[in-house]
Formats: C-alpha cells, sequence, structure tokens
C-alpha cells in the first residue's frame, strides 16, 4: 500500500469516527395545539370566502338531467376588442367564446380565458370562409383575416385552417365565421372539415345559408360532436330585440336543445346580465357547447346534403 492510499484509508476512518462521535439531529418540534387550532381556524377561513364568492360571484351550474331547458350561447367575433369582452367573460353564465385567428387580441383573450379557473370557458376557433358578398372579405376588420375561398385548392384549404388552429391552440370546436358561400360547397367543405374532424374536434354550422351543407359534411367526416346554430341573438340590432330573441331561445329550449350565437356588443351584454336570475329561477341551464352537443344525435346521413367526400384523386 503506497502513501496515497494509506492517507485515504486515514481520512475515511477520521470521517466515519466523527459521524459516530456526532450527536444525533434534533427531534422534530411537534405541531402545539394553539398553532394546530390557528391553522384550521385558518383553514375553515379560506373555504367560508371560497364559498362566499361561489353563492355571490360563481358560475350558475344546473345538471344537465335538473334543467328544464338546455342552452348554449355562443359569442362570436371574439378578438376584435376586450371591453365588451370582459363584461361577457364577468357574467355567470357558462359561455362558449369562439375566437378569430386573425384579429388583434386573438392571444390576449385566450390568456384571460386560460388563466381565470374560477370561471372555466370553453374556447372555439372561429374560422373564416368565403361569403356570398366577396367585397366583405376586405372591408374594415376582415381584412385581418385569412378566409377560406371555394376556388382554393384542398392543399391549400389545409394549409389555412392548419395555420388557423396554430393561432387557437385553446380550441376545442370550430365553426365558420360568414361563409354563405363556402358551406354551400361541398367539395371545398370536405377538404376544409377533414384535418378538423380527423383532429377530434367539434363542429357548429352557424347556418350563415339554407344551402349550407357543414352539418352533414362534418357528420359524414367523423367529427365527434357537431350541431347547427338555432337562433341569432342580436340579427336585430337593440336591447328589446334581443331581449325577445333570447327568451324566445329559452321556451324552445325546454323542447330540445338550443344553440344561441350572439356577438361581443353593449347591448347583449346587458341583455345577458339582466337575464342571469331568471335563467336561474326558470331553470334554463346554459351550457359550454360542446357539452351541449353531446347529448345531441348526430346528422342523419340520409338528409339530403349527406353523402361522400371525394375528390379528383379519391377522398380528402
Amino acid at each position: 500500500m503506497n502513501r496515497i492510499d494509506r492517507a485515504v484509508l486515514v481520512f475515511v476512518g477520521a470521517c466515519a469516527a466523527a459521524m459516530g462521535l456526532a450527536p444525533p439531529p434534533p427531534p422534530v418540534p411537534l405541531v402545539q395545539k394553539a398553532d394546530r387550532a390557528v391553522m384550521e381556524a385558518s383553514a375553515r377561513a379560506a373555504a367560508e370566502r371560497a364559498r362566499a364568492w361561489t353563492q355571490a360571484h360563481g358560475d350558475h351550474v344546473l345538471p344537465w338531467e335538473e334543467a328544464d331547458g338546455h342552452l348554449a350561447i355562443v359569442i362570436d367575433d371574439v378578438g376584435r376588442e376586450l371591453h365588451v369582452f370582459e363584461a361577457l367573460v364577468s357574467l355567470r353564465h357558462r359561455l362558449t367564446f369562439n375566437v378569430l385567428p386573425g384579429a388583434p387580441y386573438t392571444r390576449g383573450v385566450q390568456q384571460r380565458l386560460l388563466l381565470d379557473d374560477r370561471r372555466p370557458r370553453e374556447v372555439w376557433l372561429h374560422l373564416p370562409m368565403e361569403p356570398m358578398r366577396g367585397e366583405l372579405m376586405t372591408a374594415g376588420s376582415e381584412t385581418q383575416e385569412v378566409f377560406l375561398r371555394v376556388e382554393d385548392s384542398p392543399a391549400v384549404l389545409r394549409r389555412k385552417v392548419a395555420q388557423a388552429l396554430v393561432a387557437v391552440p385553446l380550441a376545442v370546436g370550430v365553426g365558420h365565421h360568414m361563409g354563405s358561400r363556402f358551406t354551400a360547397d361541398r367539395p371545398a367543405l370536405c377538404a376544409a372539415l377533414a384535418p378538423i374532424c380527423a383532429r377530434g374536434l367539434a363542429y357548429l354550422d352557424a347556418r350563415t345559408t339554407a344551402a349550407s351543407q357543414a352539418e352533414g359534411v362534418a357528420g359524414t367526416l367523423g367529427c365527434p360532436r357537431v350541431g347547427r346554430r338555432h337562433v341569432f341573438l342580436d340579427a336585430q340590432p337593440g336591447e328589446a330585440a334581443i331581449e325577445r330573441a333570447l327568451w324566445s331561445a329559452v321556451e324552445a329550449s325546454r323542447k330540445a336543445p338550443v344553440v344561441a350565437i350572439g356577438h361581443p356588443t353593449p347591448a347583449l351584454a346587458r341583455v345577458l346580465g339582466r337575464a342571469e336570475d331568471e335563467l336561474v329561477r326558470r331553470r334554463i341551464g346554459v351550457y359550454p357547447l360542446s357539452e351541449l352537443l353531446s347529448h345531441l344525435a348526430p346528422p342523419d346521413p340520409t338528409t339530403p346534403h349527406a353523402g361522400g367526400c371525394s375528390g379528383p384523386n379519391g377522398a380528402f
């Protein structure tokens, strides 16, 4: 054994001896009775504050089987402004927010919704599609959006859809923006909706034209949840007209689930705010759109607009 080995052995032995002579670690102090009482009181106070907040400000949540009516309220065109958006988020209804991919506040509104775990809100992608009046796509705020067009190739449509989904990553479903021309064109729809359904996203046909085939195509392509809009809450401006549309939707919801669409305007926010307590009194549940769609029967494949999705080279 050389000198270095002997030195190492001496060092290890000294360390072992020191550890053996070291006093034991001090015992973990026990929680005193008074301290435990303080902690329990603090926990009770926190629970009471949470209960009081929920009772005064929390969402009105009515189990599906206990409701006399079932309603989903979808807010379209989200992301273009923040003031009315904040007023709508603050409501106790479980609204669904349809977010435009190219709007100025697209990212901000999603972050706002994501961070508020006391008011979980469902996010959908409001996908711009070509209207009959092509000039609408180049007017005002619409110039910020990339529209799906009938003349686009399937590859271009898939690319546009993918880009829109990247802009709204929280989306659990897709509903179209405008689209009166696009949703009447089956080949274009087949190409555009195929990647949406392949991702397992839901689809809502806003029915911006009576000729729309979007609901049938989405069902044919296997989107897990598919539905259509029944009521536009603000088809006519003004609070009186919005109130009439809302209560008409409420009465219809007693017979079958209803999807109502509105837009982020001060008038709509005021009407929905005034309706909060009355909806509870009438036992009308407001549900996230995907939850409501899960209770609907899938589209009937024998409807006039149903059929396969195929192009010149086979299925899209």
